[in-house]
C-alpha cells in the first residue's frame, strides 16, 4: 500500500494525505497541491513508500537541513530495497539507486546546505598534548598509541576504549575512490539520541549523521590528522541539532590519533571525554 509522508523544515514527519499539515500552515490547497508547494517553496521533502521502495522528492536549492536530517534518521529504521530520488532544479531529474546507503550519499551530494546557517555552532580550541593529566583516559590512549609505535592493535586498545573511555570513540578510514571518510568502528557509549543512529552508521561516511553540518565539521578534523599523521587534542563546544529534539550543547575534550592498519593504510581513532567545564562561547559584556 502506498504511503505518503512529508518532512518539514524542523525535521518533523507528517502524513502527506491528512489535513493536519494544511491546518498548521493555514493553507486551503488540496493535499497533492500542498505537497508540491511545500517541496518547491518551503524546503520540505516528500516521500512515497511502497513495499521496500521509496520515492523522494526535493528541491536541492531550498531543501531544509532539518528536513533532510529527519528523512535520513527515518530511513535508517526502514527496510529499503530501492530509492528513486527526484530533484527539482529548474526541471525534474530522477535517479534510481539500489540501496539505502547509496541513497544517503546521493542525497547529501545533491543538497545545497549552507554552512553559514550554522556559523558559531561548532567551536574548538587546540590543546598541547602535555596538557593531558596522567589520570585522563585520553592520556592512556595517547600512551597506548606511542607504545604501539602507531600500529593499530585492536585487542590492546579494546579494554581502554570500552571501559576507561566508556565506548565514546570512532575509528575512521579514508575511502579508496573519494575524499570521504568511512566509519570503520563505533563505540556504544554515546548519548541516547545518538545510539539509534550510530548503531547503523558503520560503513557510512563520517559526514552522514543526522546533523550533517556537524558531521562535515568533525570529518574536517579527522582529515587534518590524516594529513599531519600526528595526534591532535581539542576542547570542543558544539551545538548539535538532532531530528525531533531541541538543540543540545555538548562540551568535551577530543583526542584523535593516526594508526597504521595491517593493509598499511592510515586509520584515525577519535575518542572523547565529556567536560562541562569547557566553555568556548563569547560572553556578552
Amino acid at each position: 500500500m502506498l504511503q505518503t509522508y512529508l518532512f518539514d523544515d524542523k525535521g518533523e514527519l507528517w502524513d502527506g494525505r491528512s489535513r493536519e499539515l494544511a491546518e498548521a500552515l493555514d493553507a486551503s490547497l488540496p493535499s497533492e497541491e500542498l505537497r508540491k508547494y511545500v517541496v518547491r517553496n518551503l524546503g520540505f521533502i516528500a516521500v512515497m513508500e511502497n513495499s521496500g521502495s521509496l520515492r523522494l522528492q526535493l528541491r536541492p536549492a531550498v531543501v531544509s537541513q532539518m528536513a533532510l536530517s529527519g528523512l535520513l534518521y527515518w530511513m535508517h529504521d526502514r527496510a529499503v530495497e530501492r530509492v528513486l530520488i527526484s530533484c527539482l532544479d529548474g526541471e525534474w531529474s530522477h535517479e534510481l539507486v539500489a540501496s539505502r546507503e547509496e541513497a544517503v550519499r546521493r542525497l547529501l551530494a545533491r543538497a545545497k546546505l549552507d554552512p553559514v546557517d550554522r556559523e558559531g555552532d561548532f567551536l574548538n580550541k587546540p590543546r598541547p598534548l602535555h596538557d593531558l593529566p596522567p589520570a585522563s583516559p585520553l592520556r592512556a590512549m595517547l600512551d597506548a598509541w606511542s607504545a604501539c609505535s602507531g600500529k593499530y592493535d585492536r585487542e590492546r586498545l579494546h579494554r581502554l576504549l570500552n571501559e576507561a573511555l566508556h565506548g565514546r570513540y570512532m575509528l575512521v578510514e579514508p575511502m579508496a575512490q573519494s575524499p570521504g571518510l568511512l566509519v570503520k568502528e563505533i563505540g556504544t557509549g554515546f548519548n541516547n539520541h545518538a545510539v539509534r543512529w550510530l548503531s547503523q552508521i558503520r560503513g557510512l561516511r563520517v559526514e552522514d549523521q543526522p546533523d550533517y553540518a556537524y558531521g562535515q565539521w568533525i570529518a574536517g578534523l579527522y582529515r587534518e590528522v590524516l594529513q599531519s599523521r600526528a595526534p591532535s587534542l581539542h576542547d570542543v563546544d558544539a551545538v548539535i541539532r538532532w531530528p525531533h529534539q531541541p538543540r543540545v550543547s555538548y562540551r568535551y575534550q577530543r583526542l584523535m590519533v593516526p594508526f597504521e592498519a595491517e593493509s598499511r593504510s592510515t586509520l584515525v581513532l577519535g575518542a572523547t571525554v565529556l567536560d562541562d567545564a569547557i566553555d568556548l562561547r563569547v560572553k556578552p559584556h
